[in-house]
This record gives structure tokens, C-alpha cells and sequence, in this order.
């Protein structure tokens, strides 16, 4: 509470002294202790004046470095410890060393996912802490495992993060052009030590000085830590302004793609990159007071994703490995007193197990024609229920079976009069599947020889 009273002026940083005022006595030496509050990256530099008395004013110069994104997600929060700053150089300049915000912004994660199933929607929502409206720019990355690239070389022409209405259209933005990002794919490379050493001391050269022209090319040079990529991952809107003090939403959706029959299970691992813009110039910069980086210059809003997909595949139990083999005959229409007459209908049934190994709920339809049925108890207590018109035309009712749960199917197997019809039927009007075998005895058998489908909800078949 007493942070949020020191930043309400939003400046996005204060100091507090402790004490502020007093008397020095002689030969009396006394620690002031300066505490540095914040909410805001960026480069401030501002003057400690001391007076004492009518003497002229001694002035103080002191520098600190605000690094890192103060967005967080709203299931983690900020952190509520603050940081310390401590002095590393003498007085009369004090300089504390530029200290990082830490955000615990769990990954969204979406789980497992059957293959080629519909697309998975999470929203997060944003909270901005600072006292100015920033504006992310979010860019996709997948993270590949043969992915051997170790940087990036980029090249901009105008501002790479211009700002965008509702269509997506840039507006008007000083040295943008159409062509605003060229990706230049270089082979690994490695750089000498004193390559390393002299970059940083020109980009510490770089901080203190303030930008007095408009860039009209950037090329920029990071590490390499993903493939950019608009699939499995999306978010919309691809540009947000978060609010000062306030917070919005954004939708993160996981599309499952079509796996290879030969991979069992994949992990799909990406990030998203949220780059902050300030488009208040009061806010960017106060000549000699603060400087405020901003796109690839400022460190970004980093959300790690992750997801599995599988194939839709259920085990089935049976008593034989060879199948559900049903032996009937033509007497099994004749009752056990034929005085009552022949019978129309006769019914063998066997069972079977459906077992579901993986770890996601299945949702599937057991398709089957005639002479074969299918009838369980079990069938109903995991029928998935719909009121929608395309649910009420579809033939057979759509089941679920939950992860590690199973469920007994009985199929049966019809004798009918009429089917004993089809070995006088042509070619052309025989079932599929259907065979008449002929003995050297003169003796008839009937074949009828089918396939019980699994129809996954992805229209992925299981036979």
C-alpha cells in the first residue's frame, strides 16, 4: 500500500529518503537510506539535492535501469517482494544496478488432444500495473527439436511494431513501408570473445545516450530460440492495447493437426512473444529525465505453451484373437414344438470390451449394418447428448469413453427367413461381404463377413 501512495504521481518510479531532514552534528557522521520504488522500465537519471542551511545546494546525480515486462497474466500476479537497490560507486554519484521484474506467468496448458480433432480456446487475461497504456505486438514461435540455428538476423525498414486499426491496416506511421520485416535465415555461427566484449561496451555506450534521429533501417542480431510460426498456436487480436491500470483479454487457441500413422504421440511446444510500444511520447521519453525502450529493445512479454496429440485409438477385448465368429443354422428357426410354426427371427449374441488407454475422452460412433446389431446397456449410460439437428439425422448416437474406463458391447448376429433368401440373389444384389460357399456334397453355407467401424469425432476410422 505504501508503494502504490509513493507511485501515485505516475511517473512510473519515486525515491524515498529516510530521513529526509534533520540536524548533523559535529564530527557526526549519518547513513541516509534511499529506497527506489517502480512500476515502469525504462532509463532514469534524476539529481539528489541535499541543502544544508544557506549554503548552496549540493547536487547529487543518480541513475537507475528498470528492466523487464511489468504485464502479468491473471492467475499469477506481480510479485509483492521489492527490490533492493544498492549503491556501487561512491558519492557523489549514485548509480544502483539495473534491477528485472520477475512474473510467474504459468504456461496455458491445453493438455492432450486428439489428432486432427477441432480447435482448443483459452483466454487470459492481461493486467497492467503502470500508469500508461501499452500496446503488445504478439508474435508466435514453435520450438522444434532438430531445430540447430543458434541466431537471428533481422532487418526492418521503418517501425517493425506500427500501430494497426480494427482491419489490421497499419495507420499512419513515419517510415513504415509495405515490406516491414525481412527474416534473413543465416547458418549457425559463433562469435570471438573480443567480438563479444567490444558489442557490449558500445551497447553500454548506446544506453546513455538519447535517440535524436528516426531509424529508417534496423537490423537486429538475437539468439535463436524458435521457428515463427501461425499453427498449432494463434491469438487474437495479433495487436492489444492494455490499458493503464487496468487489464484485457486474449484468446489463445491450439489447433490439433493430422498426425503420421507412425507417430503414437507428438509435443507441440511454442511461445508467444508479446513486444511492448508506447505511443504517448510523454511516456516514451523526458528529455534528460527518463528514456523508455520499446519493440525488439525492450524485454518482452514471454508465454511458454504447451500440448500433446495422439491418435484416437481404442483397445478391444475379445475371448479369441481371431475376431467374433458366429455359427448359426436354418434349424434355429424351427421352435422346439414345430406344431407352432417357423420362426422369422433368431438371435446369437457375443461380447466385446472397449477399453480406452489414452488420456483424453474419446467421442466415437460403432457403425454396423445388417445382419449384425449392436445393443449394451452400457451404450446408453455413455451416450453424449445434443439437442442439434445434425445430431438428431445421424444414424447412430455418439458415445464418450473417458480416459481409462471402458465399456462392454454386445453384438449379435441375425437368422431371418429372408436371409436365407440371399443365396438365390444375383451378384449385383448381393450385401457386401456377403459369399455363398458351395461343398462338392451339394451342401450350402452362408458367409457373411463384416468389419465393426469405430468413428472417431475427428472422421478418423478404427476397424
Amino acid at each position: 500500500e505504501f508503494a502504490a501512495a509513493v507511485l501515485s504521481h505516475g511517473k512510473g518510479v519515486a525515491f524515498h529518503i529516510q530521513p529526509s531532514t534533520g540536524t548533523l552534528k559535529a564530527f557526526q557522521q549519518l547513513i541516509i537510506e534511499i529506497t527506489a520504488y517502480n512500476n515502469m522500465w525504462g532509463e532514469y537519471q534524476d539529481d539528489l539535492v541535499c541543502k544544508v542551511g544557506d549554503l548552496q545546494p549540493k547536487l547529487i546525480p543518480m541513475q537507475m535501469t528498470v528492466k523487464g515486462c511489468p504485464v502479468f497474466l491473471q492467475m499469477t500476479g506481480p510479485q509483492t517482494e521489492q527490490p533492493i537497490i544498492s549503491s556501487h560507486h561512491p558519492p557523489p554519484f549514485i548509480s544502483p544496478c539495473p534491477f528485472t521484474w520477475t512474473r510467474r506467468n504459468a504456461a496455458p496448458r491445453f493438455g492432450t488432444h486428439v489428432s486432427g480433432e477441432s480447435p482448443v480456446f483459452r483466454r487470459v487475461r492481461l493486467n497492467n500495473p503502470t500508469p500508461f497504456d501499452i500496446r503488445l505486438d504478439w508474435e508466435i514461435y514453435n520450438q522444434e527439436q532438430d531445430d540447430k540455428k543458434l541466431v537471428d538476423l533481422l532487418m526492418f525498414f521503418g517501425d517493425p511494431f506500427p500501430p494497426k486499426d480494427t482491419d489490421e491496416n497499419e495507420t499512419a506511421s513515419i517510415g513504415s513501408t509495405s515490406e516491414s520485416e525481412i527474416v534473413l535465415k543465416t547458418q549457425a555461427c559463433t562469435f570471438s570473445k573480443e567480438f563479444r566484449s567490444n558489442s557490449d561496451s558500445k551497447e553500454r555506450e548506446i544506453v546513455t545516450q538519447e535517440p535524436t534521429i528516426q531509424k529508417i533501417v534496423s537490423v537486429l542480431i538475437r539468439p535463436h530460440e524458435g521457428v515463427p510460426a501461425d499453427n498449432p498456436y494463434s491469438i487474437t487480436p495479433r495487436q492489444i492495447v492494455v490499458p493503464g491500470g487496468g487489464s484485457i483479454s486474449v484468446c489463445i487457441s491450439f489447433t490439433p493437426r493430422v498426425l503420421p500413422e507412425a507417430a503414437p504421440e507428438v509435443q507441440c511446444e511454442g511461445f508467444l512473444l508479446g513486444f511492448m510500444s508506447l505511443d504517448d511520447k510523454l511516456a516514451k521519453t523526458v528529455p534528460n529525465k527518463v528514456h523508455r525502450r520499446h519493440g525488439y529493445e525492450a524485454p518482452p512479454l514471454r508465454i511458454d505453451l504447451q500440448a500433446f496429440i495422439r491418435h484416437a485409438l481404442l483397445k478391444l477385448d475379445m475371448d479369441h484373437d481371431r475376431g467374433m465368429v458366429f455359427y448359426s443354422t436354418a434349424s434355429d428357426l424351427v421352435p422346439d414344438q414345430p406344431l407352432l410354426g417357423v420362426l422369422t427371427h433368431s438371435v446369437m449374441t457375443q461380447s466385446l470390451k472397449l477399453i480406452n488407454c489414452t488420456k483424453v475422452p474419446l467421442y466415437f460412433r460403432l457403425l454396423l449394418s445388417t445382419p449384425f446389431s449392436l445393443s449394451s446397456t452400457d451404450l446408453k449410460k455413455s451416450t453424449k447428448t445434443s439437442h442439434g439437428k445434425k445430431e438428431e439425422k445421424e444414424q447412430q448416437p455418439q458415445l464418450v469413453l473417458y480416459p481409462q474406463q471402458n465399456m462392454l458391447v454386445k453384438v449379435s448376429f441375425h437368422t431371418t427367413l429372408e436371409l436365407l433368401t440371399y443365396q438365390h440373389l444375383p451378384d449385383t444384389k448381393l450385401l457386401p461381404g456377403f459369399q455363398v460357399l458351395q461343398f462338392d456334397n451339394g451342401e450350402r453355407k452362408l458367409k457373411f463377413n463384416q468389419n465393426l467401424v469405430i468413428e472417431h469425432s475427428n472422421r478418423t476410422t478404427q476397424v
